[in-house]
């Protein structure tokens, strides 16, 4: 399982981090801790990885689930 500090490592300081079973959550958003609570409680293995393609098999194996419902800003993004 991934430590806490190597979440904060990834992902910064201000992540948040909750666990169920194999799973450890990365809230990007800032939740409060009923959303937390709420994610964590209610995720369901077989509903989130329901299509069973390549990409669900490997985050399933790797037990990160990452959840950022932040509001997206419309920001010209530039690829070199």
């Amino acid at each position: 399982m991934v430590s806490d500090d190597e979440i904060f490592l990834l992902y910064g300081k201000n992540a948040v981090i909750s666990r169920k079973d194999r799973f450890t959550f990365v809230h990007l958003d800032r939740p409060s801790a009923e959303l937390v609570r709420a994610r964590t409680a209610n995720f369901d293995p077989d509903e989130y990885f329901k299509c069973g393609c390549t990409v669900c098999e490997l985050i399933k194996e790797g037990g990160v689930i990452l959840f950022d419902d932040s509001p997206y800003e419309d920001e010209e993004i530039l690829l070199e």
